[in-house]
This record gives C-alpha cells, sequence and structure tokens, in this order.
C-alpha cells in the first residue's frame, strides 16, 4: 500500500478529535506522538543520553535572525527550534496547544487582548532572563516593516504589547482573533531571541546568537554544516538528550534519500512524495504532518485571461490532476480532492473540481468564439518546471487553448508577486487550524491572497470563522468558504503538502509541530 493511502486511512482516525479551542492548555514540555508515522517505528522505551545526531534540512539559512526564517519544515526551522527553543507547540493529532517556554496564552474578550505567561526561572544561554521585556523587544521588532520580517502578516496583528511583570506580557491585537497563539506557534514569533542578540549586527546574530534553546551555536560552515552543542542551562532538563546536533542542508532529493539510507545522515526533514514512499518500504521512520489546502497553481483573478470565470472553471475541468500526481510524484502523493483534508474537523465533502474534458473544450470554444482563446503563462522556479510541463502535455488534446512556462529566479519573486505581475504561479494555502492561514491566504484585503479573490461571501464566512469561537458557528463559516473556493476556482490544486521526516530505525523523539517543525530537544540515539 502507497504511503497515500495508508496517509488517508490514518486521518480519517483522527478526524473526530482535531478540533481545539484556540488557547486549549496541553501538558508541560512533553507531548505525545504527533505524526503519522509510517514504515518502522523509532525505538521504545526511555530515551538514550548522549551521542551526537546528524540531520539534514532541505534550506539553508540567511542568517540565524529569527524574523528572517519561515517556520517552515521546507526551511530551516529545526535550527531555531534548536537556538531559541519555542514558546508553545501544537499537539498534531488533537491540535490543542502545548505550552514549553511560555506556560499559558488566554483571552477573556473574544482575542483582542491575550496575557501571555512565561515559564518562571527561563533563561537564556548567556544567563540573562528570558522574560516579558524579552518578548516585547522580539514582538516589537518584528512588526516593524522596516526590519521585513518573513512573519510581518502575523506579526501587524499586534496593535501593541505591555509588559505587567517579568512573567507577564499584556498582548492587544489590531482585531479580535481567538486564534492568534496558532499564529505565534506557526511562526517565527515562537522564537524568541536575547535582546542583545537583536540589537547586534549580522555577524554577531550569525557567529554567537543567544537564545534559551537545548543547544548553542558551535560553529557554522555556511554551504557545509551548523554544529549545536547541548545547552546546560536549558529549562526543561534532562532534554536535550543528544550532546551535539549536526544539521547539514541538501536539497537533491535522492541524494537526501540516499544519505539516511545509507546512515550518512540519521534524519531528514523531507518534502517529496517519493521519497516518503520510499522510505516506509525500506525499513525506515517515514512521518508527515496532514495539512489542509495545499500546493496548487495560482491564477491571477485581477486581470486577463483568469479575471473571467469561465477561464478559471475551463483549466480547472481540464486538468487530471491525478494525472499530474503520477508525472511529478510517480502516485505516491496525496491529491487534495476537497480543500479541507478529511483529519479536519471542518471536512466537508465538496470537491474542489471533477475532471471533465467535455465540459472544459465546451468553454474554450466559447471563449474563443467571442475572441479570448485562452493563452496563459505559467511562471515556475525551475525546480518545479515539470510541473508546467505536465500541464502544457494535458492541455495538448484541447483546441483553443495555449499554454506557456517562464522559468523565474527566487530574486525576482517578491517583486513579481508584489506586483502581481503573472498570469499563473505555483504557490500554496497550507494551515491545520484554520486560523490565521486561510484568512491571510483567500481574504481580498490580505497581502498573502496572491489570486486576488475578492469575494463578499467568501470574505463574509472567513471574517466569521476567524472571530467566533463556536464550533457550529465556525464549522458553517468553513462550509461556505470550501463551496466558494469549489466554486470560484482561485487555484488548481496539484497536490497536498508533504511536511514530512525520514529517519533512521535507531532515532527516538521524531516530532513536529505547527507546519512541519521539527523538535530537537526530544530527538535521541538508539546505542
Amino acid at each position: 500500500m502507497s504511503i497515500k493511502k495508508r496517509a488517508l486511512v490514518a486521518l480519517g482516525a483522527a478526524a473526530a478529535v482535531l478540533f481545539v479551542g484556540a488557547c486549549g492548555s496541553g501538558g508541560g514540555s512533553g507531548s505525545s506522538d504527533s505524526t503519522i508515522v509510517e514504515g518502522v517505528a523509532g525505538p521504545s522505551g526511555e530515551a538514550v543520553a548522549g551521542g551526537v545526531g546528524r540531520a539534514l534540512q532541505l534550506a539553508e539559512p540567511r542568517t540565524l535572525d529569527p524574523a528572517a526564517n519561515l517556520n517552515f519544515w521546507s526551511n530551516s526551522p529545526l535550527v531555531f527550534n534548536a537556538l531559541y527553543g519555542t514558546l508553545m507547540i501544537n499537539n498534531e493529532v488533537t491540535g490543542e496547544v502545548e505550552y514549553r517556554i511560555a506556560e499559558d496564552m488566554s483571552t477573556t474578550d473574544g482575542g483582542k487582548t491575550f496575557t501571555l505567561v512565561l515559564r518562571d526561572g527561563v533563561e537564556f544561554s548567556d544567563g540573562t532572563p528570558l522574560d516579558a521585556a524579552a518578548v516585547k523587544i522580539a514582538w516589537d521588532r518584528m512588526r516593524d516593516p522596516a526590519v521585513a520580517s518573513v512573519d510581518l502578516p502575523q506579526a501587524s496583528m499586534l496593535e501593541g504589547t505591555e509588559v505587567v511583570d517579568a512573567q507577564t506580557l499584556k498582548v492587544t491585537l489590531v482585531e479580535p482573533l481567538p486564534a492568534f497563539p496558532q499564529a505565534v506557534l506557526q511562526s517565527s514569533m515562537n522564537w524568541i531571541a536575547s535582546p542583545a542578540t537583536l540589537a547586534a549586527d549580522q555577524s554577531v546574530v550569525d557567529s554567537n546568537p543567544i537564545g534559551a534553546g537545548p543547544f548553542t551555536l558551535e560553529r557554522w560552515s555556511r554551504q557545509d554544516v551548523i554544529v549545536l552543542t547541548k545547552n546546560e542551562n536549558y529549562y526543561d532538563a534532562p532534554r536535550p538528550y543528544l550532546d551535539t546536533l549536526e544539521v547539514r542542508t541538501m536539497g537533491d532529493p535522492d541524494q537526501r534519500y540516499n544519505t539516511v539510507l545509507s546512515g550518512g545522515a540519521d534524519l531528514a526533514a523531507e518534502n517529496r512524495w517519493q521519497n516518503l514512499d520510499r522510505a516506509a518500504t525500506a525499513g525506515l521512520q517515514s512521518s508527515v504532518i496532514p495539512l489542509n489546502g495545499g500546493v496548487g497553481l495560482v491564477l491571477n483573478m485581477t486581470r486577463a485571461p483568469f479575471d473571467d470565470p469561465r477561464a478559471r472553471e475551463a483549466l480547472s475541468l481540464a486538468l487530471d490532476v491525478d494525472t499530474i500526481d503520477t508525472a511529478l510524484y510517480e502516485g505516491t502523493g496525496v491529491v487534495p480532492e476537497t480543500f479541507f483534508d478529511e483529519s479536519s474537523p471542518f471536512f466537508k465533502d465538496i470537491p474542489l473540481s471533477e475532471h471533465d474534458p467535455v465540459r472544459a473544450q465546451e468553454l474554450f470554444d466559447e471563449l474563443a468564439a467571442e475572441g479570448k482563446p485562452l493563452d496563459f503563462t505559467m511562471s515556475l522556479f525551475a525546480n518545479i518546471k515539470d510541473v508546467g510541463e505536465a500541464v502544457q502535455t494535458q492541455l495538448s488534446v484541447f483546441n483553443n487553448v495555449e499554454a506557456h512556462v517562464k522559468i523565474i529566479d527566487f530574486s525576482e519573486y517578491n517583486g513579481i508577486m508584489g506586483a502581481r505581475d503573472y498570469d499563473v504561479v505555483s504557490n500554496a494555502v497550507i494551515f491545520g487550524e484554520p486560523e490565521p492561514r486561510i484568512w491571510i491566504g483567500l481574504h481580498s484585503t490580505s497581502s498573502g491572497n496572491f489570486s486576488g479573490i475578492a469575494d463578499p461571501e467568501l470574505d463574509a464566512a472567513l471574517e466569521k470563522g476567524r472571530l467566533s469561537e463556536d464550533f457550529a458557528e465556525r464549522d458553517a463559516a468553513y462550509q461556505v468558504v470550501q463551496e466558494r473556493v469549489s466554486e470560484l476556482n482561485p487555484t488548481v490544486f496539484y497536490t497536498r503538502a508533504a511536511p514530512g521526516v525520514i529517519a533512521g530505525a535507531n532515532v527516538g523523539g521524531v516530532q513536529q509541530y505547527g507546519i512541519g517543525s521539527m523538535l530537537p530537544d526530544s530527538l535521541w540515539i538508539q546505542k
């Protein structure tokens, strides 16, 4: 059985328990197993202390400034969790918030204000206190546009912060958001560097970052290895279990998989469905966190040709996403047939699209008869040009449609997206708990709404789901969201995200949270 089919069975079983209040209380620093594990299980029993863990990440950070790195599995969150620790995490089975450096983050007024309470006695690795003033400095800095934080949309939700006492920070939001703790744990707001580090030059930040995480930086040899050593001052002793953590960047998926398989690394962050599937059948651990939404072709609804709903519908009906999955992932991927995954309590069986080539051709012909044959360009990075080629192959059997591929560079990306200078671009709307990412991806006023979708009914439903603390109200609101996304076709989703990890059978404590962010303090190696 492929990992796709095994995952779907397991996800369905978890569906009944995923809903959680925005500020639910979890255990202390521990957590139950929070991922779907395929292949072999990791070692059981008591964690073994000591040794060196060798991990592979998907991307090397540009700097060790927390504000500059997304807390996504596809970047380098393991390093940042290691250096700075986590205020809180979420249990990926139950969805509940579990507090770590923070002890509580709760609201009594529907999400307009929150009280963040920190664990007493937590210190940075240099012995200075991680207190409410340090969190205020970090968060106020992140919401400064001049800092250009990668998580400015989340930080901009803050209207102000006020230190109440050493352990208590009052947080006021611009608009109420009961699920704001989810915004914290899914973003770089979860990583608090010392005020001295944030005030230092980048060279100091990158050579001697001071955090309260389970490890400290020994050395960073760029394009080679980041060596981290156990922080003896870590608040959650006896964690971390490892003495040393070595992290290397390996972007090539075959090399990454073969390195773990051969024992050249103990574990690797993974984003490729084929590797997760191969690992599951080769005696390795293979885990993936279920997320809603997916990765897809974002259609620019603010200009021709995709300002015409018939053009969007025609493309959606013409493309067989299962065939794309076969072409790209050898049939191992999870194809998003619905906007919410079956694991979500908000799931409704509302198809995103149904492959209907006959109706697609009718719409292509209708547009052509009006002098608007569908002709568009897909702006794609070189590493996903296969997506464009798969689309071109499928569309080649239709009349009155022409698809082109334009390869873009990462250096161009922000400018292209900011100006919305594209017909089609590959991007993602991915989320576990819907807020705040579903609002960021789809609301008409959001800068992260790359399709430019602007639908009053959708906006109203997003607002209701965002503001309500009542499950029934949120459920009804997100049903409307699913209906409008299905009807309006802002994106042709061709795969669920694959926030995964592969690991050797002797690696214990593999755990992720948020958007696939891996935790380092629970890792251990069986001797």
